[in-house]
């Protein structure tokens, strides 16, 4: 289960509030990763959460890709090419699960690949924009 500290914080109050929702729906997705017969509750629970995830990657990343650019963050490159990644690596988890459905397996890649994301991606990549807000505050004084 991820917890979130301050060593994920970005500085960007926005861009930390979605990383901290998206922890929040991938610390669900682990106790129903172990479940070998899902109930309909929690089955429209995973769909959701596919939704979301698709819905938060476009989101977020635009709007992470785009602060990034503003801020003239170095990592702005390598943030939009993880942030392909991802989305390939997404777009095969949707036609997995629609091939295989919520079998825990299935669940369990996710949760793996996404918990392995905000760990390596944000703890590596996204919080090199603190140091960029940070500049810019004391250019502006």
């Amino acid at each position: 289960m991820l917890q979130w500290t301050e060593k994920f914080e970005t500085g960007h109050p926005q861009i930390d509030f979605q990383h901290k929702l998206l922890i929040n729906y991938i610390n669900k997705l682990d106790g129903m990763a172990h479940t070998t017969n899902p109930t309909r509750q929690e089955v429209e629970f995973i769909i959701n959460l596919v939704d979301f995830v698709e819905t938060y990657t476009t989101v977020h990343f635009k709007h992470e890709e785009s602060c990034m650019k503003r801020h003239q963050c170095a990592a702005y490159t390598e943030n939009k090419f993880a942030h392909q990644e991802f989305l390939r690596y997404y777009a095969d988890f949707k036609r997995r699960l629609a091939n295989e459905g919520c079998r825990p397996e299935v669940l369990r890649d996710l949760h793996e690949n996404c918990t392995a994301w905000i760990q390596g991606h944000i703890l590596t990549i996204d919080v090199k924009l603190k140091d960029c807000l940070a500049r810019e505050a004391v250019e502006a004084h």
